[in-house]
């Protein structure tokens, strides 16, 4: 069994952390700068402690970066100068939803300071006992957490250099969350023009797929948009280095500003209201 640190304790993280633990596995991590939610997670689900990021590089063979988009390279800044005297470094997986030039800051302030890199890409909710998801891992290393495929991830291995993962990442996100900004807005528009009822009356008839994932996810995102609103924003700067348009998913950006700043957004997944229905989620300033 190896002994594995993660690096954020979101709904993700801490899911993560749980499921290599059935697995057997020494979990630990961090919790400096980490909110009182996320520090209440990792006691609630076990994790180790450790005083220091120098004593959690010191003491495991993995580690997992799982945490905001704009939190990724600050917190690959500090990893880089605190595993300076470390002679057996971890592997430091990369797995945050950033785009490729990101993606190239942190790998070279790995290779800077020694530490292997591995680029990863998830793609899915966090794991449950029955629903993995999938890893998409690049740029090399992959050997090195073979070992824990089909446990808290299931892992698909892309060729080439670090970044592809990350970029695949910011495709399907760019298209699930993306349309999940797209239906806010269309729906806030129309409560605004005082179309709602009539608008959601043709989505019925004509739109059902698109409606009833309007009424699933819009609820909950004010929850995750302080998370996804930088999300956005890396999906932009990945499409502007294919030299392809970048407007939406700037758009998609401000939307998400929107639902951040609702009253809302002080909820975490663990306790967003299920019963409040798409239009009071939307009546945001």
């Amino acid at each position: 069994m190896a002994a594995i640190g993660i690096l954020g304790m979101g709904t993700m993280g801490a899911s993560v952390g749980t499921a290599l633990k059935a697995f057997g596995h020494r979990v630990l991590t961090d919790l400096g700068g980490r909110s009182d939610v996320s520090v209440q997670r990792a006691f609630e689900r076990g994790i180790e402690v450790t005083d220091s990021l120098n004593q959690l590089m010191t003491e495991v063979d993995i580690l997992f970066s799982i945490v905001p988009p704009d939190q990724a390279v600050p917190l690959a800044e500090t990893l880089a100068d605190d595993c300076a005297g470390i002679s057996e470094k971890p592997v430091f997986v990369d797995a945050n939803a950033v785009a490729p030039r990101t993606v190239q800051r942190i790998a070279l302030l790995c290779e800077n300071a020694g530490l292997p890199f591995l680029d990863g890409g998830i793609v899915g909710g966090p794991p449950t006992a029955d629903v993995r998801p999938r890893l998409y891992l690049s740029g090399g290393q992959a050997d090195a957490v073979a070992s824990l495929d089909g446990q808290a991830f299931d892992h698909v291995v892309l060729h080439g250099q670090a970044g592809h993962a990350s970029m695949f990442k910011m495709l399907y996100a760019g298209l699930t969350k993306g349309l999940n900004a797209l239906l806010v807005n269309q729906l806030m528009a129309a409560e605004r023009a005082g179309l709602f009822e009539a608008y959601v009356e043709e989505l019925a008839f004509s739109q059902q797929s698109l409606l009833a994932r309007a009424e699933s996810v819009i609820p909950r995102m004010p929850a995750d948009a302080e998370r996804w609103t930088p999300e956005m924003r890396e999906i932009a700067s990945a499409l502007g280095e294919l030299d392809l348009p970048t407007g939406f998913h700037t758009a998609a950006e401000h939307v998400m500003q929107r639902l951040a700043s609702s009253p809302f957004a002080t909820e975490t997944r663990e306790t967003v209201d299920s019963g409040r229905t798409v239009r009071n989620t939307l009546r945001v300033p």
